[in-house]
């Protein structure tokens, strides 16, 4: 039992490194041999958790997209305005994106045919996403493919603010308060647009 909690614990530990370089560089461009310098091991100490770089870094990609998805899945919550549930999860994407970096957009940027994303992390980013674009769909009256631009135009926001902050550029509180009110006059727009 010891021996299965060190193994979870050092393909953690695997993990961890992989996260700190990715942000320490803002690039995916690393080799097995960086992430093994990084902890201290052989590198073929790391082919006994992952079979490569790309697989650690699908790793860290789901358990990302877990985290991110109990951030927005209150988006879902039909007890609440559609205004009021999206400016409450855009505010959480941002503290999730001040406690833990920009590691999702990281890999997402990479290319389609470059990422490292195995089909499974693909699934379920797509799902949350039509979640997502769904629930803004039919709020705003948006085709499907409007409320997938409405979407990406709409992260930009807390998106921006995470790097301001940690930056030291703004505080976590003015990020927050201007995250609230720039998403709140983005759906204020829209309506009256549509009203217009």
């Amino acid at each position: 039992m010891d021996s299965l909690g060190n193994d979870r614990d050092r393909a953690q530990q695997v993990l961890t490194a992989t996260q700190a370089l990715m942000l320490e560089t803002r690039s995916l461009s690393m080799s097995l041999n960086d992430i093994a310098d990084r902890i201290g091991v052989s590198r073929s100490l790391l082919y006994v958790y992952y079979d490569g770089v790309p697989a650690i870094l699908d790793a860290i990609f789901l358990s990302h997209l877990e985290r991110l998805d109990e951030v927005v899945r209150p988006m879902g919550d039909a007890g609440r305005s559609f205004a009021s549930r999206a400016v409450a999860t855009y505010t959480a994407y941002l503290g999730y994106l001040i406690e833990t970096g920009p590691v999702l957009l990281l890999i997402l940027r990479e290319r389609h045919q470059d990422s490292p994303l195995g089909a499974e992390s693909q699934l379920r980013f797509r799902r949350l996403l039509r979640f997502l674009a769904s629930q803004a769909a039919r709020a705003l009256d948006l085709a499907p493919r409007e409320s997938f631009v409405w979407l990406e135009l709409t992260s930009a926001i807390p998106e921006a603010l995470a790097r301001m902050v940690q930056s030291q550029d703004i505080d976590r509180e003015t990020a927050e308060a201007t995250c609230r009110r720039l998403v709140q006059a983005s759906l204020e727009s829209f309506a009256l647009a549509e009203a217009g």
